[in-house]
């Protein structure tokens, strides 16, 4: 039985007995005088989180599912104090940490979340390091906890589509069980349109000439027509057996993410005059087709041991082609590449007496690419890349604190045109995490690696993209070293109330970093190591209340980011970044409100940008219950222009000031509408089907 249908048969209850009794106990007494007593209100409220040194449990209101389209709108919504939720489908800490996904602690992604009946959540769990073997390892981790059921199914179609940004997506979910087999099948598009999706750029040269003297000028590429179009399709399938021992997880999906059209045009102007004003036109297109498999065995052994082995596959066919027309002058450039990657670990847990557990694993990757260039490159690069690293985990509580500790060591091989590269090199992990009592939890963290190079940044292709500008990688790239460390603490006084302050950073040694050769006619990119030192740190709070007996939640967020980076760029910037966000409930009707400030940081180690993502606000209406949910959104009603971003680079021989028009921060519309239809006697579910991740391109870009 529920609370609210156990508060609803009591509490009359409860009411006629002190009606009838206190008017017998005032007749009783020998007293005249008529003896008034005043009730004040009784409300019981059932605890909504809970904290612990090892996991942070929240618990959704049946409004906040029933207002929920997916599971990360249901997170949105709840506004965990640990996580930090934008407008898009990422999920990451507070610390902008990315976060792995799980429903009933198997693997999960953003649309699976998608698909999720949200009304069937039960409770979600966040944990930092757990020792759970079922997490493989992650460092941060959402666990969706589900009701679970005997036999039937359901199936889910959800409809969202965004008026003047003209976009939208479809999706097609069912679930079916039968005894201890689970089988998922999703189906779903997306698709976009858009003269308004471009990039314009101000560049500045400096070149060497042969009488020494430098040559300073700037060109400026400012864009007149655009037009942008792209649709994604994926069907994916899954079938899960679970029993008391063994669970065992097959999923196989494809994509396929074609943009067909990616077209600007406009003019170039060069100050001081050094060249001739000269139209431009860009045409591109993008075509990637990929297979996956992903596989999760779980066996509980006895009560102490365990058994899980993961992996997961994609081959990736991908074919660009971007010619490039300035004046009189063509840039043709065409890519086709075959991509295999691959991830697995095996591991075995014990558990001791107490709550103290050993884990060892074994993890590997593989990639394999083949990139055939043509047209101001005519080049076939070929590299094949994997890594081998055992390692061991060890974890322990006592009283309120839970302690973790990692460490191993990753073996790295890489060739590429017969030039072959190794290192090995160690990796820690460290955690301690204190749960003071159930309002206060503080929790340190700290962590090594090293990070293979993206395949794309070790071809010797040389891609002229205009008449100044051409870029190529290093092949003798080796894997850099990375520090994580960092500090949070949780105050949760009530379930109206929640705190938390952080302050995390990230270094990163030994790193590539694009580096812009001059010559005297024009700029060369390429990539050197080791580079100077990348640090980014990021301080702030995140709060939530709720008032109003929860109908209303106001959360807020607000974040001091600083970047130190080192040669050759050489700046250091901070910042100050925040949001709001409000709920409102009335019945099954609820109305949000949210506000993002300018969002500032470092785009990433290697390319030197300093980015601002435009502010981006809304206002949004739904009504919902646990079949039907109807939702419509304005955003940025006041904001006309479709200037999405902008970002700075600057290095000793070139500078580039570069704007992004989009629709995210453009006035647009969104509709969005989900049905389900059930059937059977319940459902036991697992995670959903979802569109596959896919092996990335080796493209140079």
């Amino acid at each position: 039985m529920s609370l609210r249908m156990y508060q609803m048969r009591v509490f009359p209850l409860l009411l006629f007995v002190l009606a009838v009794v206190m008017p017998v106990k005032a007749q009783e007494t020998k007293d005249d005088t008529l003896k008034t007593v005043q009730l004040g209100d009784v409300v019981v409220e059932a605890q909504l989180q809970s904290s612990t040194a090892t996991v942070s449990t929240f618990f959704p209101t049946s409004r906040q599912k029933n207002a929920s389209q997916s599971g990360i709108d249901l997170l949105n919504r709840m506004a965990i104090p640990q996580l930090a939720l934008g407008t898009g489908s990422t999920i990451s800490t507070v610390a902008d940490k990315p976060v792995s996904l799980f429903i009933d602690f198997l693997p999960a992604t953003a649309d699976d979340l998608r698909n999720m009946r949200t009304g069937d959540v039960k409770k979600v769990e966040y944990y930092e390091y757990p020792s759970d073997p079922r997490f493989l390892g992650n460092a941060y981790v959402v666990n969706f906890v589900m009701k679970q059921y005997e036999y039937g199914g359901y199936v889910k179609m959800a409809g969202e589509g965004r008026l003047i940004a003209n976009d939208g997506q479809l999706n097609l979910f069912g679930k079916f069980q039968t005894g201890r087999l689970t089988f998922d099948l999703g189906l779903g598009t997306s698709y976009s349109k858009s003269s308004h999706s471009f990039a314009e750029s101000e560049e500045t040269y400096r070149l060497p000439q042969e009488d020494d003297a430098v040559r300073t000028f700037v060109r400026k590429e400012s864009v007149t027509d655009a037009d942008r179009r792209k649709e994604i399709y994926w069907p994916t399938l899954k079938a899960v057996y679970n029993s008391e021992k063994v669970t065992i997880s097959n999923t196989i999906g494809a994509t396929f993410d074609h943009t067909p059209k990616d077209y600007m045009s406009g003019n170039i102007v060069y100050t001081p005059e050094v060249a001739s004003a000269a139209d431009f036109d860009r045409d591109g297109s993008i075509y990637r087709n990929s297979l996956s498999y992903t596989g999760n065995w779980n066996f509980i052994i006895d009560k102490k041991n365990t058994f899980n082995f993961s992996t997961v596959y994609s081959y990736t066919h991908s074919r660009q082609s971007n010619i490039y027309i300035e004046g009189l002058t063509e840039f043709p450039n065409y890519a086709v590449d075959d991509s295999h990657s691959g991830r697995t670990r095996l591991q075995y847990n014990h558990a001791f007496s107490g709550k103290n557990a050993l884990n060892m694993f074994l993890q590997g990757l593989y990639y394999n690419s083949s990139t055939r260039y043509s047209g101001t490159s005519e080049m076939q690069d070929r590299l094949c890349t994997y890594r081998i690293g055992p390692g061991v985990g060890y974890s322990f509580s006592i009283a309120r604190y839970y302690f973790y500790v990692g460490v191993g060591f990753n073996h790295d091989h890489s060739k590429y045109k017969g030039i072959v590269e190794q290192s090995t090199q160690p990796w820690a992990d460290a955690s301690i995490q204190y749960s003071m009592n159930n309002k206060n939890r503080i929790s340190l963290e700290f962590h090594h690696m090293t990070s293979v190079p993206l395949s794309s940044y070790r071809s010797e292709a040389v891609v002229q993209s205009n008449p100044l500008y051409s870029y190529t990688g290093n092949p003798s790239l080796e894997p850099y070293k990375s520090y994580d460390y960092g500090i949070t603490y949780i105050f949760t006084p009530s379930n109206r109330f929640s705190l938390s302050a952080f302050i995390y950073a990230w270094t990163v040694k030994d790193r590539y970093a694009f580096v812009f050769n001059p010559t005297s006619t024009g700029i060369l990119r390429t990539i050197e190591q080791p580079a100077g030192i990348f640090t980014s740190l990021t301080a702030g709070l995140s709060g939530r209340a709720r008032l109003l007996q929860n109908r209303l939640q106001i959360s807020g967020r607000l974040v001091f980011p600083f970047t130190h980076n080192g040669y050759p760029f050489n700046y250091d910037n901070t910042e100050v970044n925040y949001s709001l966000q409000a709920y409102w409930y009335f019945g099954e009707w609820n109305i949000g409100a949210r506000y993002v400030s300018d969002w500032h940081s470092a785009n990433n180690e290697v390319n030197g940008q300093w980015i601002r993502k435009k502010r981006n606000y809304f206002l949004s209406a739904g009504w919902g219950n646990s079949v039907w949910n109807i939702s419509a959104q304005i955003s940025n009603p006041f904001t006309w222009s479709w200037e999405e971003t902008d970002s700075r680079m600057y290095s000793n021989a070139f500078e580039r000031i570069q704007t992004v028009y989009g629709t995210e921060s453009h006035c647009y519309v969104k509709l969005g509408v989900t049905y389900i239809f059930g059937f059977g006697k319940k459902v036991k579910r697992h995670d959903e089907a979802s569109q596959q991740d896919n092996s990335s391109s080796a493209i140079l870009e």
